[in-house]
């Protein structure tokens, strides 16, 4: 099976044939948006690990600070889609945003896979449409893949940065191949340094993947053939997409109603990049527990791709060895910082981090789909029951059952658990609170579920209410009792004692008996000293 590189005949044939690529991935992009749509949550959720949606939709809607780093490219992001929305809450202009970017990363994905495939030596033996079809099965086992399907259907940043990764991965190749055909290329360098300014404005995990994919990227022409031209206009463009951190101080000095850390100051502004208040959770796990988080994340990877999917990542590992050994070892190096980073990471959601891990991995796979592919004529001759059977038909049979076993055993397997078109125990939780509230109604949550969803729901969702949502785990911070004071002065005690007990007692006290006062979380209460009675979903508070 020789690559056929002729175009076929025919004015419309013949652009078809250019544009191949483009068209296949537009469809893989198409068909995977269809499947988050089918299972996308219909608004606030706190399902697949995304209870901090509240917070980042409370951001985005009022120009605020969410939490540490501040987010601040998903943030303009969300927002700019938001405004082209014709239907829907500001909630699910969330949703629909994650499966649109998960969508356009899965075809990304395949473009980038598809230009890798083609310059491997072993994919000299096989016709192009062979190689569209191992990219093609690699995205569609990423698109089902468990973690992307799970981000891609809630409020997070996670889809945006998968989209980050492929857009990455592609500049990446660009960059390479004009290193090797020694053009300068300083446009270029700008854009690729620009990307990757941005991306790190979503998530500053990805550098775990720019750094080293982009070294690779400039070794193209050799070690001793890279020149100043050709770093410094991507770090000039890294510099100039950085700047999107500006939007933390420039939000932060109009005062709105979410503003943590207030980073207008050089402190706070420190505080929200650093993730100060998140920097006991980094490499926090050890001994025991942390060998256990490392079968989890083997688990979780046969999870993603089932036995034989990791089979072929493993045989498309020495294939790309084979062809492209530096990208190979720029690929798992990134790999090696996401694994650690997230098996060492204290909080439950860590392993989503491994998102853009499975998605190198992919790529490995595909490489394993072409070498399986490439190998028909040695099945052929191995087993005599094969050879009067058409190459075609041996390679049909072959990629059906790769379909049927990866994306195919993942969407049968996962489908029930990640469809969350049903799924409204956020939103009405939310909306059932507010029912139940008097007139300037004080409620005090103590979990991200209660807090984010109660922000959302006062900030965004019924402003007019002016609902005092008081957020009993913040309110220790300094930053936080400021901005309470500042929005409600009347329902804020003039004195400021200290710890959080103290505070959250000093809130009650000055309007117990004045405004009706409300306790979100049964069961986490500290305050002895209060009778609460139940009201709804919420708890009243009560002398």
């Amino acid at each position: 099976m020789k690559v056929d590189s002729r175009p076929p005949d025919g004015r419309w044939a013949g652009a078809l044939y250019r544009h191949r690529t483009g068209l296949a991935a537009a469809g893989i992009a198409s068909l995977t948006f269809f499947l988050y749509a089918l299972t996308l949550a219909p608004g606030l959720t706190w399902r697949n690990s995304a209870s901090d949606g509240g917070d980042l939709l409370t951001a985005a809607f009022t120009f605020g600070i969410p939490h540490p780093t501040g987010y601040p490219t998903y943030l303009l992001a969300l927002r700019g889609f938001s405004t082209v929305m014709p239907f829907g809450s500001e909630a699910l202009h969330g949703n629909i945003f994650s499966a649109l970017t998960a969508s356009a990363a899965v075809g990304l994905l395949f473009i980038a896979t598809s230009r890798i495939l083609r310059t491997l030596p072993i994919a000299e033996r096989l016709n192009d449409r062979y190689i569209l079809i191992a990219a093609g099965v690699s995205s569609a086992s990423v698109a089902a893949s468990r973690e992307l399907w799970s981000q891609a259907t809630v409020t997070e940043v996670y889809a945006l940065n998968a989209l980050f990764v492929s857009a990455v991965l592609l500049a990446a190749i660009g960059l390479r191949e004009r290193q090797s055909d020694r053009r300068r290329g300083v446009t270029y360098g700008l854009g690729v340094g620009l990307l990757s300014g941005i991306a790190l404005g979503n998530h500053l995990t990805i550098a775990a993947l720019i750094v080293p994919l982009l070294i690779w990227g400039l070794l193209g022409g050799g070690a001793r053939a890279i020149r100043p031209i050709h770093v410094i206009p991507i770090a000039l463009g890294a510099v100039i997409g950085l700047a999107v951190y500006f939007y933390a101080p420039i939000a932060s000095s109009r005062a709105p109603e979410l503003n943590w850390g207030h980073p207008d100051t050089v402190e706070g502004f420190w505080w929200m990049v650093s993730g100060t208040i998140y920097q006991g959770y980094a490499f926090g796990v050890g001994g025991s527990e942390l060998i256990d988080r490392l079968i989890n994340s083997a688990d979780l990877l046969l999870a993603q791709f089932a036995f034989f999917g990791l089979l072929l990542g493993i045989a498309g590992m020495s294939a790309i060895w084979a062809g492209l050994r530096t990208l190979l070892i720029a690929q798992i190096i990134a790999v090696a910082f996401l694994v650690a980073y997230a098996i060492t990471y204290r909080t439950l959601d860590s392993f989503i981090y491994l998102i853009p891990a499975f998605m190198l991995f992919s790529i490995w796979m595909a490489a394993g789909v072409v070498r399986m592919l490439a190998g028909i004529d040695g099945m052929r001759k191995a087993l005599p029951a094969l050879r009067t059977t058409r190459r075609g038909l041996i390679a049909g049979g072959l990629v059906l059952a790769v379909l049927a076993v990866v994306p195919g055993f993942s969407l049968a397997t996962n489908y029930g658990r990640l469809d969350l078109s049903d799924d409204r125990e956020a939103a009405d939780y939310a909306e059932a609170a507010f029912d139940v509230l008097g007139p300037e109604p004080i409620i005090f949550a103590r979990t991200e579920e209660t807090v984010f969803s109660l922000w959302y729901q006062s900030y965004v969702a019924e402003t007019e209410r002016e609902v005092m949502p008081v957020s009993v785990p913040h309110i220790v911070f300094d930053w936080y009792w400021d901005d309470l004071t500042n929005q409600f002065p009347e329902r804020m005690p003039d004195t400021r004692p200290a710890g959080s007990s103290a505070r959250t007692s000093a809130i009650i006290d000055h309007n117990l008996g004045i405004r009706p006062l409300y306790e979100a979380d049964a069961g986490r209460v500290l305050l002895p000293e209060f009778q609460l009675v139940e009201d709804g979903v919420l708890l009243r508070i009560e002398p």
